[in-house]
C-alpha cells in the first residue's frame, strides 16, 4: 500500500473517531439524503511496457513501447439517501481524462549490413487515457453544529479503462544511408472493465437552506484503485497497469 493510501487511512480513522463521539452525544443527521457535484484531480501514476521480437532483413528486431500515465483533472458526481439513523448508502461517479506521450526504443537491422543494427528511439505524442467508475459507498455522517457535515464512506468500484496505446509498428520507405529508422505506428483504443474498492470522506458547508433543502460547498478526498491487464501490441502478453488513486476536489452540495 502506497504512502497516499496510508495517510487517506489515517484520515478516516480521525472522522470515524469524531463520528464515534459524535454519535455517543446524540448528534443525529436530519436530512433525507444527498447529491453532490464536484471537480478535483487525480493523483497516481501507472508504467506500462511492452516488448515485441521480429524478424525483419533475415535478422531479429526489437522493439520496447512505453507509456506513463499521471495525474488528470476529473469530474465527480454522488448521490445518497439515510437509511438509518446517520447511516446512508449512496452511489457515486468520477471520470479522469489526460493523455501522454509514448515511447518506442530498441534495435532495427540494417537492410544493408548484417549484424549492424539501428537504435531505435522514437516518441508517440498524444496516447488518451480515460478512466471511470461507479462507486457504491455506505458512510456515516457526523453534524457537527448546524451548517457542518462529515461523511466517512467506504465500499466497491467498478472501474472501466479506455487507453490509447501502439498495437503496432512498420518500417517505413528506407532511404540511404540507412543509418536510422523510424517506424511507421498503428494507435488503438483498448478497453477494460474491473472491480476495486474506494474509501474517503467528504465535508459539507450549509451556506443557504429552507424547509425543504439546503445548499452549501463541500469538498472530497478518497482513495479508489484496481488493477488490470491491457494488451499492448498486438499479439504480446498484457501488461499490467493501475487505475484510480488518490482523488481530491471541491463542488457544490444539495442536502434534502
Amino acid at each position: 500500500m502506497n504512502k497516499s493510501a496510508v495517510l487517506l487511512l489515517i484520515v478516516c480513522g480521525v472522522f470515524a473517531g469524531t463520528a464515534r463521539q459524535a454519535s455517543a452525544q446524540g448528534a443525529t443527521w436530519a436530512d433525507r439524503g444527498y447529491i453532490n457535484v464536484g471537480w478535483g484531480v487525480e493523483s497516481g501514476s501507472s508504467d506500462m511496457t511492452d516488448t515485441r521480437t521480429s524478424v525483419i532483413y533475415e535478422e531479429t528486431a526489437t522493439v520496447n513501447s512505453t507509456s506513463n500515465f499521471t495525474s488528470g483533472s476529473l469530474f465527480d458526481v454522488g448521490v445518497g439517501v439515510r437509511v438509518w439513523r446517520n447511516l446512508a448508502v449512496g452511489v457515486g461517479y468520477h471520470q479522469e481524462q489526460n493523455d501522454t506521450e509514448g515511447t518506442l526504443t530498441g534495435s532495427i537491422p540494417s537492410p544493408v549490413f548484417f549484424n549492424r543494427p539501428r537504435t531505435l528511439s522514437q516518441t508517440v505524442p498524444g496516447l488518451d487515457r480515460k478512466e471511470s467508475a461507479v462507486h457504491l459507498q455506505v458512510g456515516w455522517v457526523v453534524p457537527v453544529g448546524n451548517k457542518f457535515d462529515v461523511m466517512v464512506y467506504g465500499g466497491p468500484s467498478f472501474f472501466r479503462l479506455e487507453q490509447e496505446v501502439v498495437s503496432d509498428v512498420r518500417i517505413g520507405t528506407e532511404t540511404s544511408p540507412f543509418t536510422s529508422v523510424e517506424l511507421g505506428v498503428t494507435e488503438t483504443i483498448r478497453k477494460k472493465s474491473q472491480t476495486g474498492y474506494n474509501a474517503g470522506v467528504d465535508a459539507t458547508y450549509i451556506v443557504w437552506s429552507n424547509d425543504s433543502v439546503r445548499l452549501g460547498a463541500g469538498g472530497f478526498l478518497r482513495f479508489s484503485q484496481a488493477e488490470m491487464d491491457v494488451e499492448m501490441l498486438n499479439g504480446s502478453q498484457e501488461q499490467s497497469t493501475k487505475v484510480g488513486g488518490v482523488q481530491f476536489g471541491f463542488g457544490a452540495r444539495l442536502r434534502f
